[in-house]
């Protein structure tokens, strides 16, 4: 961002409460923690859960920020701090902070003349987005959204803090509500629409899969007649439903399917997975040419996540050869599938967000893995699902038997009931452990853990000559990404690991905290 408080007082629509002493002063970074605030910096004060950003104006503007936009009225002192300091002090128009950081935004987005592609979905848009930025940034100067920035604040910041250099934008757009992906493409105007799938996530807040589609579909909509790209997972139930809400025939948009099906422009066929399930497959173009590819994440849903990346880069104009290293040089966000050795096996760290496709991917990625041991699911709530979430889980319960889960351990309420599909099914009762809390479920792991460690020490690691060059069992080598992991065991020629532990569930559930427990078992065991 580089814009003069003129500009931020002009394009927010903000009204002035303190004028400031230079006009033409230049912001240069968007905050809304008063504690990062500085020299050159816009504060907006937006009214949390747990703190109202009106009540640290006052620390911003001491901290150098040259404006300020509250979104309730300042009181004297403020006004005073803002007089002092001479910096600009705003009030957005009806209060409304989000209003006035989308119109800065949007109007800052006319500025910039790069190329911005929109992802959205119901899962993996994150993983797809970084996937999507890696292989763009192999061609072009890019810029995208950090972590999972998605919302009505996290999107606005995403376009002021690009640069008049960059040439590709990659915004990520998440939604509540139906309205809300429209809203933030009136700011960012993609012009490269991507659609990972249409799911049962936000069920609870919008009713139905027929609304969520609708909701997805905005970004399909928002993008232009006849020059606009629509990319959407082929495979996907509701693949034509999106194209018919957007009106893409209609609009002559042009639209690219993608998938393991024969039925979609871009495709893989003949999946193969290494030791720490990363996915190698022939990738077959709309041309009919075909290349090997492998992903550096793990997974079958990282081929459709690399195959929507493969899709964005071919339609800007990337090299494919590039396009394919970007691939396979991929690495995993944190708390997003992050493996994690220990001495007992590896920990499949997932915790950062979980819904119905989601976790079952995840499970299908357990079960990828190769293990000496036992394959352990530890899974969570999962939140936002509506009135059918109970059935939702007890599905994800009776997945976990089928797709070949040794040990089961749900945590929560809802977690209940994943045990009680998994039982329902045939999953045997001596398997299958419900607890009420982490603090439970970490119990019940340090006994099976440490049981399976004296169990693969008595039994195999004294006849198994690979054992010392295993990377599992090295302490020093406690974190890694699933690539490093893999590239370790195929280099050394080791066994697969012990056990192989997933822990999945919602934000919400803090599993996190359940993995570093883990993982300090796992340094004693």
């Amino acid at each position: 961002m580089n814009l003069s408080v003129d500009d931020i007082i002009a394009f927010s629509a903000s009204e002035v409460v303190v004028a400031p002493t230079t006009g033409t002063t230049q912001a240069t970074e968007l905050v809304w923690d008063s504690r990062l605030a500085g020299p050159a910096s816009l504060f907006v004060a937006v009214k949390g859960e747990r703190a109202d950003g009106n009540d640290y104006i006052i620390e911003a503007l001491r901290l150098g920020a040259v404006a300020a936009i509250a979104s309730k009225k300042p009181s004297a002192d403020v006004m005073a701090v803002a007089t002092q300091t001479g910096a600009a002090l705003l009030h957005a128009p009806d209060d409304d902070i989000f209003a006035a950081l989308q119109s800065l935004a949007a109007a800052y987005r006319q500025k910039l003349p790069a190329t911005v592609v929109g992802i959205t979905g119901s899962s993996g848009k994150t993983t797809t987005k970084d996937l999507i930025a890696g292989v763009l940034a192999a061609g072009f100067n890019t810029h995208a959204t950090p972590g999972n920035r998605n919302n009505e604040i996290g999107l606005p910041a995403t376009i002021l803090d690009a640069d008049p250099k960059h040439e590709m934008i990659v915004a990520e757009m998440g939604m509540q509500a139906l309205g809300e992906i429209a809203a933030l493409c009136r700011v960012a105007l993609p012009k490269i629409g991507v659609i990972t799938n249409v799911g049962v996530a936000h069920c609870e807040l919008l009713g139905s899969r027929e609304n969520i589609a609708r909701a997805k579909s905005e970004l399909f909509a928002s993008l232009p007649d006849t020059t606009g790209i629509a990319i959407l997972n082929g495979d996907d139930p509701y693949s034509q439903r999106l194209r018919e809400l957007a009106r893409l025939d209609e609009r002559t948009v042009t639209v690219v399917s993608y998938g393991l099906g024969a039925n979609n422009d871009l495709r893989a066929t003949g999946i193969s997975y290494d030791a720490g399930g990363h996915p190698s497959f022939v990738l077959w173009l709309p041309d009919g040419r075909e290349y090997p590819a492998r992903v550096g994440l793990p997974g079958e849903h990282n081929v459709y996540n690399a195959l929507a990346a493969v899709a964005v880069g071919i339609a800007a104009g990337v090299p494919v050869p590039k396009i394919l290293a970007a691939l396979t040089e991929a690495k995993p966000a944190a708390l997003r599938q992050e493996i994690i050795r220990t001495r007992f096996g590896a920990i499949i760290n997932d915790t950062y967000n979980a819904n119905p496709d989601s976790m079952r991917a995840a499970l299908q990625l357990l079960g990828q893995f190769s293990a000496r041991g036992r394959h352990i699911a530890v899974l969570g709530d999962m939140y936002e699902l509506g009135s059918e979430e109970q059935a939702f889980h007890r599905e994800i319960g009776a997945f976990a038997f089928v797709s070949g889960v040794d040990i089961l351990v749900t945590v929560g309420e809802l977690g209940a009931s994943i045990a009680e599909g998994a039982l329902a099914v045939g999953m045997p009762a001596e398997r299958v452990f419900s607890c009420a809390n982490s603090a439970t479920a970490v119990e019940v792991l340090t006994s099976l853990l440490c049981e399976g460690q004296s169990v693969y020490t008595s039994e195999k690691d004294s006849s198994d000559s690979t054992s010392a060059n295993d990377p599992a069992n090295d302490p020093a080598n406690d974190s890694a990404t699933a690539n490093d992991f893999a590239s370790a065991t195929a280099s050394n020629n080791a066994a697969p690991v012990k056990d192989v532990v997933l822990v999945k569930a919602s934000r919400g559930m803090q599993l996190e905290k359940l993995v570093a427990k883990l993982e300090q078992i796992g340094s004693k065991v």
